[in-house]
């Protein structure tokens, strides 16, 4: 049986003074008192910072099966309600989820069946308190609840079919997961998708999302997930990796790893509740003609769902190796596994799943999922608007997202310049070059490119070795006066300044034709145990 912290009564002696001001102080309208559940931590129980459990393999071996902790905390302004009485459904459903990076691809390779909330603890813990602790039926202001991972337990949990996310509702029964013993209901991943062995360079993540109807009738439904790294080292040994991240939806660790991914927040209305979707993308060049684009889309509480993906691009570009990945559904969820069949018009790539009209239960991108769209280009990205076609009927039918990178227009490389051919005078079309340098005073070589400076694509250095820094980029005349402490300034201003992103620098190079043969100068200032410090200079020339 799980432990209870009751609430103390009462309100003590207070002075008259005191009386007539909070008497007073009632007669002024309050603002409504209302939860938000957060998911507080994830594979935390107490001081376990690894509650993890795996449960073990299926007979062929192939799919392995996982549960972890989760601590929710109210951080509202009201109690959550947590009534599960007589098939009271006033208490929130848990989802546990496992998410793959590997070769820049994020991707979503298991999930678990759904606990359902009974007796909400009111823990107190560093970060969500004051708590006003209450009896099980609520979790008070400013309380924590913990489920360790053996009571997350899928194989006694409920297929989120039964959930509208969007209301934050549900139906009780619906009948317990079936399957093997050992993994069914649970945070099934195939064995090929977490053996370190077969995932040379990949790192692994889990997420933690509640979903409850008074927290989302609040307003507050679109900050219910949690995310946190954890270390593979075989498939039966995982454990904590990193921090729990709180109220980020777990597309976000994708962008923690990689800060030239970019992520968008959607909205949709659905009835009198706003849903949330988030579309992740990122363009990764791989090779002089060709560019890797990688679109994640996750739904975080869409009921309506997703049943289509399209990208545009330009009628010159053209486009290969198209590709898409979903979320293996099981234990009895009744879900289509059919991969989205892909076509390309032209001008656009298109993904759809069957129509709801068509396949009430096809593989739409449902609440709580995440599905990948990638294909190559022989053009490098800009920005253009990427279509989600809505799978059930609603308000809206589809969603625009503008600020999308999409594949550009193709430009032949000896007509570079103008359509009229190439440029009289000028450097030739030649590729990407650097050249560095540290100065008479020998500035220590802790710079270094990581890649080059290509028209339409994005450079990046980094520090060799300091943990803080600044990168200080100049073109033009004569260096005056940009950093005065120690080491020698090597570059030209005028300047300006970029930080340090997860032991990065980068700026974006635009795909103007102009730029070809442009040399720009780049020098870091590192901060290391003698205090600041200039490093070695680059001399950047932008190529094809």
């Amino acid at each position: 049986m799980r432990n209870r912290i009751c609430r103390s009564s009462g309100l003590g002696f207070l002075p008259a003074t005191v009386v007539a001001s909070i008497a007073c102080a009632a007669t002024v309208a309050a603002a409504p008192q209302v939860p938000d559940v957060i998911v507080f931590d994830v594979g935390t129980n107490g001081t376990n910072t690894n509650d993890i459990i795996y449960w073990g393999t299926n007979n062929p071996g192939t799919i392995a099966a996982y549960n972890f902790a989760t601590q929710s905390c109210n951080a509202g302004t009201g109690a959550l309600d947590w009534f599960t009485n007589a098939g009271d459904t006033r208490h929130p459903v848990i989802a546990q989820n496992m998410f793959r990076l590997k070769d820049g691809r994020f991707e979503h390779i298991g999930y678990s069946w759904l606990k359902h909330g009974f007796c909400a603890l009111s823990e107190v813990e560093s970060g969500c308190s004051p708590c006003a602790p209450t009896d099980c039926a609520t979790l008070g202001v400013g309380c924590a609840d913990t489920y360790w991972a053996m009571l997350n337990d899928g194989a006694q949990g409920r297929s989120k079919r039964f959930v509208n996310a969007a209301e934050g509702t549900h139906v009780e029964g619906g009948g317990q997961p079936t399957g093997g013993s050992i993994v069914r209901g649970r945070l099934q991943v195939r064995v090929e998708d977490i053996d370190p062995a077969q995932n040379p360079g990949a790192e692994w993540f889990i997420e933690g999302q509640y979903v409850t109807a008074d927290d989302t009738l609040a307003g507050n439904g679109g900050n219910n997930a949690s995310w946190r790294r954890i270390e593979v080292n075989s498939k039966s040994n995982v454990a904590g990796g990193g921090p729990t991240h709180r109220e980020e939806p777990a597309i976000f660790a994708w962008k923690n790893q990689d800060p030239e991914v970019e992520i968008q927040r959607i909205t949709n209305t659905e009835g009198a509740f706003t849903t949330y979707y988030f579309l992740g993308h990122r363009v990764t060049r791989t090779s002089p003609n060709a560019w890797q684009y990688e679109y994640a889309l996750q739904n975080l509480t869409s009921t309506q769902c997703a049943g289509a993906f399209s990208v545009p691009h330009h009628p010159t570009a053209t486009v290969s190796n198209i590709d898409f990945h979903g979320t293996r559904y099981h234990s009895g969820d009744p879900f289509d596994q059919t991969p989205w069949p892909a076509s390309e018009s032209g001008t656009s790539i298109d993904w759809a799943t069957e129509s709801f009209a068509t396949n009430a239960e096809a593989n739409a991108l449902r609440w709580g999922t995440l599905y990948n769209y990638r294909f190559e280009a022989n053009t490098p990205p800009e920005d253009g608007q990427v279509t989600i076609g809505l799978f059930e009927p609603g308000t809206n039918s589809s969603m625009l997202v503008g600020g999308v990178a999409v594949p550009s227009e193709f430009i032949e490389k000896n007509d570079i310049d103008q359509p009229g051919g190439p440029p009289a005078t000028g450097p030739t079309v030649a590729a990407p070059l650097v050249i560095a340098r540290n100065g008479s005073n020998h500035n220590p070589m802790g710079l270094e490119q990581q890649a080059p400076a290509a028209l339409g694509s994005t450079w990046l250095g980094r520090l060799t070795e300091a943990s803080t820094g600044v990168l200080v980029v100049g073109q033009g005349g004569p260096a005056e006066g940009i950093i005065t402490e120690m080491g020698e300034v090597l570059i030209r201003p005028p300047y300006r300044t970029l930080p340090q992103l997860g032991g990065r620098f980068g700026f974006h190079i635009p795909r103007d034709p102009d730029l070809i043969g442009a040399t720009v100068w780049v020098q870091a200032a590192a901060l290391g145990a003698r205090g600041w410090r200039l490093t070695n200079a680059l001399d950047i020339t932008v190529g094809m």
